[in-house]
């Protein structure tokens, strides 16, 4: 069976491999040995930890083949900014008036801010699913949210998840070079590298211009690429749309891509999360209906996979096949976390 899990050490040359197939756009995911190892003992740090409230914990996610092998990675963030202030732009009208002109104008204007600092945040989704296994990239991004809801203490009520926005062909962003590049004095791919998809610290302060940005003073084709999507990037939000997250005020202060928000009871994972008592299916029984199954034990082991299964409520149980428990690892009787497909 398929199976979304924490990353780990043994991980680590395959999470390479990813990266190194990834394109340039996935800017949030770690490409080095340095950064993939980073990231991996963060997790495992954080997965360790006892948490009351969410802080920097960051939670590396891997999806894995019924071989065993890796096809894909993800990440959740318990806060955005956690190490400061989480930047991006917000879409504003700016209303002027002349009184003596008899003129009222309404300008369209990108500011600044700090809005979605302490919302958890889902980035660094890439998933090589292929052909007749398209569901797989879902159960690697919604078992982040399966995470969150197997311990909603280490999380925020707020999410968001910020995609890459237009670029062109040569993976240069019109919307970097009319703004970005001003103040960074480099192109969007080095300042991306240089950061690794951070929106945070006191770099933003210093550099960005801290006041409004009127749009209409922008070049043509940077202001078509406000809040456009890279093709690339077609699946998660589709994912993520799916799931209840919309595109509304804000987009990515580098490419200006959508940054996506939705509040945990809109979420279709969370708002449909139950824990139950899994027992085991007698083998004779009907497939009952699909849903995401996930662990409720130690974080550091948790596995979360898609499941055949019959589901009685007023009891609170849950049969699954044999396989499903096993490929979960959990034995009847033991409690398990569980979302509507």
């Amino acid at each position: 069976m398929w199976v979304a899990r924490p990353a780990n050490r043994p991980d680590l040359p395959a999470l390479l491999a990813l990266a190194a197939r990834a394109r340039p756009h996935v800017h949030t995911i770690p490409r080095t040995p340095e950064a993939i190892e980073e990231a991996v003992l963060r997790s495992a740090d954080a997965l360790g930890r006892e948490v009351d409230l969410p802080g920097d914990e960051r939670y590396q996610m891997v999806l894995e083949r019924p071989d065993g092998s890796l096809a894909g990675t993800a990440a959740i963030a318990a806060t955005a900014g956690a190490a400061g202030a989480y930047f991006c732009y917000r879409n504003d009208v700016i209303h002027h008036v002349s009184r003596d002109l008899g003129v009222s104008n309404n300008v369209h204007a990108l500011t600044l801010n700090s809005d979605l600092t302490a919302h958890s945040q889902l980035s660094g989704f890439l998933a090589e699913t292929g052909p007749g296994a398209a569901w797989a990239g879902a159960l690697l991004s919604r078992a982040r949210l399966m995470l969150a809801a197997a311990d909603r203490r280490r999380f925020a009520d707020r999410f968001i998840a910020c995609l890459p926005g237009r670029m062109r062909a040569d993976h240069s962003s019109p919307f970097w070079d009319a703004i970005g590049r001003q103040f960074f004095q480099m192109d969007y791919l080095a300042a991306e590298r240089a950061l690794q998809g951070r929106r945070h610290g006191t770099l933003f302060v210093e550099l960005m211009p801290h006041y409004p940005v009127y749009v209409p003073l922008l070049p043509a084709e940077a202001q078509e690429a406000i809040g456009q999507l890279h093709p690339a990037a077609a699946e998660p939000f589709e994912l993520l749309g799916r799931e209840g997250f919309e595109a509304e005020r804000y987009v990515d202060l580098f490419d200006g891509g959508p940054v996506l928000e939705a509040h945990a009871s809109r979420l279709r994972t969370l708002a449909t999360a139950r824990t139950l008592t899994a027992q085991c299916a007698e083998a004779s029984s009907p497939p009952g209906e699909t849903c995401l199954v996930a662990t409720t034990g130690p974080l550091a082991t948790f596995r979360c996979c898609l499941a055949h299964a019959r589901i009685t409520l007023d009891l609170g149980r849950i049969a699954l096949p044999a396989p499903t428990l096993a490929a979960l690892r959990i034995a009847p009787g033991d409690a398990v976390v569980v979302a509507a497909h």
